[in-house]
Formats: structure tokens, sequence, C-alpha cells
């Protein structure tokens, strides 16, 4: 197939979620012999096309970079009638509203919506990305934006060929649409437990065999609650002094994290990597014995702990949006309610002690990243899925 992807972010214009996914998608497609064109907004250096995994990125010049805009909307909309019948594209593929100017072009394809979140739900994320007096001035430009976005998401779900939910959380939100269960990806083949990596990072970290390692990996911020998981484990470190914990990402919350482990925590060993490419993250989960996910927002489905789950690796996470759809409580990991600091340190008191159930819990979220997750069998569904309405 030739397909189109539109996103407004990709991984040119920093890494998240949503950018990792992109480029997985985009990825796979052309591994498994597909034509893909990415369209995105202006790269941050200017630059107009390029090449990267195989896939043809146009960055419309003039739209602001990484954000949703009227000149994107007018831009995308101008490029997709020039380009998309001439390209021969056979299926847009919209990261969530991004391709929404696409939908009508007169004799285009089929146009698939693909959802990391929606509707009110998401003000939660809003709420939590602040605090004090920033979050009154912020939350209700957030739920303004919010109530702008409504029509324009009614508008492309009611008018896709086929809604695409990351998680069933979501498809249970938008039952009312043609929507299928299409969920975000990880590569089961890089992703994975690795004897001989694990004690390569652990030696360059100063991590002992003895040391329990607790990971987090993400933005630093208060959304993402790293802020909690770091006072679980300095409270669990007070009594079991292996435990270590290992941080990976940036964010504005960073340097005073740091500050206040040191200060108020000097008993917990924590290590702070700052951001990380995406090819050096999996001997991070490797070199790890337990993954938290904090989080305080409203998730599509965490790519981060589908990375750890896919390393064989215990998740406690809190239950955030799509979370669950992933971390099966008591199965694969503990799931405790947002912003739930004793459920949180508890959970990782009892893992702490206990190395059979975490190898438990680690060895079940493998076999379910391997069955649910893994980018070959779900890109393979998502082909099938467009040919079938296409055809």
């Amino acid at each position: 197939m030739v397909i189109c992807l539109v996103a407004r972010r990709i991984w040119t214009h920093g890494l998240g979620g949503m950018e990792t996914h992109c480029r997985s998608l985009a990825e796979e497609l052309v591994r498994q012999g597909h034509t893909v064109y990415i369209v995105t907004t202006a790269h941050p250096n200017k630059q107009t096309q390029e090449t990267q995994f195989g896939a043809h990125i146009h960055y419309l010049p003039k739209t602001p970079p990484g954000d949703y805009s009227q000149e994107w909307w007018h831009a995308s909309r101008h490029w997709g009638k020039g380009h998309v019948n001439a390209l021969g594209v056979e299926a847009i593929l919209s990261m969530s509203l991004a391709g929404q100017s696409m939908v009508g072009i007169p004799n285009g394809p089929p146009f698939f919506l693909i959802v990391h979140g929606y509707g009110w739900r998401q003000l939660k994320s809003f709420w939590h990305d602040s605090r004090g007096w920033r979050r009154l001035i912020e939350f209700p430009r957030a739920a303004v934006w919010v109530l702008g976005e409504m029509p324009r998401w009614r508008s492309a779900l009611r008018k896709a060929t086929g809604v695409l939910a990351v998680s069933q959380e979501l498809c249970w939100q938008l039952r009312g649409y043609r929507t299928d269960f299409v969920p975000n990806v990880v590569d089961t083949t890089r992703f994975c437990p690795d004897p001989s990596r694990r004690a390569e990072t652990r030696t360059a970290l100063g991590i002992s065999d003895t040391d329990l390692v607790a990971l987090m990996v993400g933005t630093v911020n208060w959304q993402k609650g790293v802020d909690l998981g770091l006072r679980a484990c300095a409270k669990v470190a007070a009594q079991r002094r292996e435990l270590r914990a290992v941080v990976v990402g940036d964010g504005p919350t960073l340097g005073a994290l740091a500050r206040w482990a040191r200060a108020e925590a000097p008993h917990l060993s924590a290590t702070f990597l700052g951001s990380q490419p995406n090819e050096v993250l999996p001997r991070y989960y490797a070199a790890a014995d337990i993954f938290l996910f904090p989080s305080r927002r409203q998730e599509g489905l965490p790519t981060t702990v589908l990375e750890a789950m896919a390393t064989g690796l215990p998740i406690i996470a809190t239950r955030s949006g799509g979370t669950p759809t992933a971390v099966r409580d008591g199965e694969t990991g503990v799931l405790v309610s947002i912003g739930d600091s004793r459920k949180f340190t508890a959970a990782l008191n009892i893992l702490v002690h206990d190395p059979a159930r975490r190898q438990a819990l680690g060895a079940a979220g493998q076999q379910v990243a391997g069955e649910m997750f893994d980018v070959r069998a779900v890109v393979a569904r998502l082909v099938g899925i467009m040919k079938g309405i296409y055809c």
C-alpha cells in the first residue's frame, strides 16, 4: 500500500510517546513493503524534505513546528489536495487530529484516525500539569482549548472511514463510532531481557549485582508523577538500602527533584540520566528490576510501559487513562489510583521483598507484550483493517 501518515510532531521535533509511536509505525510499514509518506509541521531547522527509515518526510514550511495552528490546517489541506492523488496514496493515517483537514479531499483515499486521547477526560492531564498559582492560570486556558477542539474531533470521528483507538478504554469511550482496537507498539526484538547488556549497563552506572533498580523513563514533570515515584523509593530505601532509583528523561522538574533527593533522601541512591536517545533505552530497561509509572495524566497507552513489559519487568503503575490495557492488576503488575502515594509505596515495598513475585509478574508481562503489542503483528493488523475497508 501507499500510505500517507500525518502527524503534527514526529521524532525530529522531540521524543515522546506519540513521536515514538509515529516512528515505529513508519519503520514497520516500510519494513513490511509499503510506501510511506509523512506529512508534518515545519522542521526546526527549516528543512522541507528528507527520507528517514525508508519513509519520505514532507515538512510544511511556515507552520509552527510541533503545534496545531491555522497555518497547519491550511497548509496540510493544500498539500493533500496537491499530492495525495498524484502520489497514488491509498490510505491517510492521521495521528490524532493532525490529518483532519485532509478529510473529504475530492476523490481522496479513505481516512483513518488514530486516537491517543479524547474528550473531557483530557482535562485531568491538564489539571495535573502544574501546581499552585500556575494551575489557576493555565487550567482555564486548557479547558477553553479542549472546548474549542471538540467540534473538530466530532467532525473527524464522524467522517473517518475507521477510528483506531490505542487502548481498550478509548474503545469504550468511542463505542458510538466505527472503532477498532489498534494499540501502541513495541519492538520485542529490541526491548527484551539481555543478561550481558544488563551487566554492562549496571557496571557503567556503578550498580552492583545485589542492588535492586527501580526505573522511571519519560518526561520529568509534575504530570508524569516522577516525584511520587521518588518519594516511594525513598520510603522503601529507608529499610532496604539496596534499592536504587534510576530516572531517564528530562523536563522542568528534573533539577528540583534531584535537589530534593540530595537534601531530603540522602539514604536513597538516585541516578538522573537526563534525556537519552531511543537507540540506547533498551540497556536501561535491561539493567532494571522494577518499572515505576506513577503518571497523573490521562495516558493513551504508554510506550514506556510496553517497553518495560517486553523486557520482563514487573510494573507498578497508576490507573491513568489506557494504562490498564497493558498492566493487568495482579497479573503483569500492580495498579493503584492516581496520586495514591501510600498504596504506590506499599506496592513497591512488597515487590522489593518478594523476588518470586517480581519474576512472575515480569514473565507474564513479557508474554502479553509479545502477544498484544509486538510491532510486527499490530502493523500487519492495521494494514489488514485499511485494506479490508478500502477494498
